[in-house]
């Protein structure tokens, strides 16, 4: 697992690439503990690239949003691998969590400063949509 963090207009971008499970978790933790230490209270978790998640992942990402609540953050999730988002759905997280499909959707749903392109929305268009 690799974990990438990124500022992006006013928020911390959090970025989970491979696995998040019992062997990754500490890693994950140690870059949590990081961002609050810095007083990081408004995320966005990318998990658009995370390929595996189990339990302790889970918990993991629970305990982060527990903690930007208590600390009034705000976080929000980017989730689109359909296996997932079927894990969130199973234990109803997806009724907790704010989650968005890309970056851009999540960038719209904080109020991110409207020249914020959305790559995706324009990558079946071409160049000369932009």
């Amino acid at each position: 697992m690799k974990v990438e963090v990124e500022e992006k207009s006013g928020f911390t971008v959090v970025s989970v690439v491979g696995e998040l499970d019992v062997y990754t978790v500490p890693l994950f933790r140690k870059v949590l503990l990081k961002l609050e230490g810095a007083r990081k209270h408004n995320l966005i978790v990318d998990l658009s690239k995370l390929t595996f998640l189990d339990s302790s992942g889970l918990g993991a990402l629970i305990e982060i949003y527990q903690k930007i609540q208590s600390a009034q953050g705000e976080i929000v999730f980017i989730l689109d691998n359909p296996r997932i988002l079927r894990v969130f759905e199973l234990v109803n997280l997806d009724k907790v969590l704010t989650i968005h499909p890309n970056l851009g959707r999540a960038f719209q749903h904080v109020g991110a400063p409207s020249g914020y392109v959305d790559e995706e929305f324009f990558s079946d268009i071409g160049d000369e949509g932009r």
